[in-house]
């Protein structure tokens, strides 16, 4: 990230849709190394569901203080925006014409690829003006991407024709899907809240603060410079997560899950005290700061029902069905039997309070 915000000239500040585009060509030459390194950290992802370009900005200012690193995507719904073209060369020994002594013959291919959005204008302003989050790494985004068919040419093989991007993706990205399954960890933006069932456990419900009234680049710098104060708090819920697991499978489970939730709500109370005199601050009270909340239900789900639930459903990404009423689907139609350790979804609800 700091490369790519380093490399950034003022004239391609200027445009917001060069940013995006410049964004999508940096990550997708460190795509996979990006996923390696983060899969070998302790710090698990947690990734957007039900998102759109429209509530990032809203996603964002609410789940710094509980998340460790947030994926937001487009999840692959939106137009093609072409990004360049990939080449690789591929040689290997023939026979001459002679048919004694062997040459090497080469194959070029070459296909072009692009990144889907729904609005890149949108979406190279949220780079610009999160800019503080994405260089510090607590959020990113992680583009869709989308490749054309392949073309040859050759001295002797000619070009076969210009490859074409296809118009659309499944709605949901895969590799959105892969850091779930990695990490266990995710953010919906809910309009019902999760029911308890056997493949579900609402832990517990809180009002989860964020500063509010700031603009999305006041916020960010405003939230990386006070990155160790949310750090504590993030660890700290983090080793309490870690705690959830045995507490769910406990003969007495009820009484461990309300043990590991009061702990979290008494350290969120010292939280919100924190953040809540930080807005009152002469510098901060000047810019118009003040502290939100957002009802917010941490949720237990047996991995196989949320990984089933998004393999098999196109419609969470866009809302159409949404999260819960989708796994509960999916577990209905699938044999009783759950094991595994569970992932944990904080449900932000859409509405906030001052």
């Amino acid at each position: 990230m700091n490369e790519f915000y380093d490399s950034l000239l003022e004239p391609e500040r200027a445009s917001v849709q060069d940013v995006a585009l410049k964004y999508g060509r940096t990550v997708n030459s460190y795509y996979e190394r990006l996923l390696s390194a983060k899969a070998d950290s302790t710090c698990p992802y947690y990734v957007g569901f039900s998102s759109n370009m429209g509530s990032f900005t809203h996603v964002t200012k609410r789940v710094v203080l509980v998340a460790d690193t947030l994926l937001l995507s487009d999840h692959g719904v939106g137009a093609v925006h072409q990004l360049g073209v990939h080449e690789r060369t591929n040689t290997w020994p023939a026979p001459n014409a002679n048919g004694a002594e062997l040459e090497d013959e080469c194959q070029t291919l070459r296909w072009r690829y692009g990144m889907v959005t729904r609005d890149l204008v949108e979406l190279g302003q949220w780079l610009l003006s999160a800019e503080p989050l994405l260089r510090s790494g607590l959020v990113w985004y992680g583009p869709v991407y989308v490749e054309g068919s392949h073309g040859r040419s050759g001295s002797d093989l000619g070009l076969t024709g210009e490859p074409t991007l296809p118009g659309r993706l499944p709605s949901f990205s895969d590799r959105s899907i892969d850091f779930v399954v990695e990490h266990g960890r995710a953010v919906d933006l809910a309009r019902t809240k999760p029911l308890a069932s056997r493949v579900v456990r609402p832990i517990l419900e809180i009002d989860l603060p964020f500063i509010d009234g700031l603009s999305l680049s006041d916020f960010a710098q405003v939230t990386s410079e006070e990155f160790d104060s949310y750090r504590q708090y993030r660890d700290f819920t983090r080793s309490r997560l870690l705690e959830l697991d045995d507490a769910l499978e406990a003969v007495d489970s009820q009484v461990a899950l309300e043990r590991v939730a009061l702990s979290i709500r008494d350290e969120l109370n010292s939280a919100t005290a924190e953040m809540s005199s930080a807005t009152r601050s002469r510098a901060l009270n000047r810019s118009g700061a003040v502290l939100g909340t957002t009802s917010a239900l941490l949720a237990a789900v047996r991995p196989e029902a949320l990984q089933g639930a998004l393999a098999t459903s196109a419609t969470i990404a866009a809302g159409a069905t949404g999260l819960w009423p989708t796994i509960q689907a999916f577990a209905d139609s699938k044999p009783k039997r759950t094991h595994g350790k569970w992932h944990y979804v904080w449900v932000l609800q859409k509405k906030a309070a001052r």
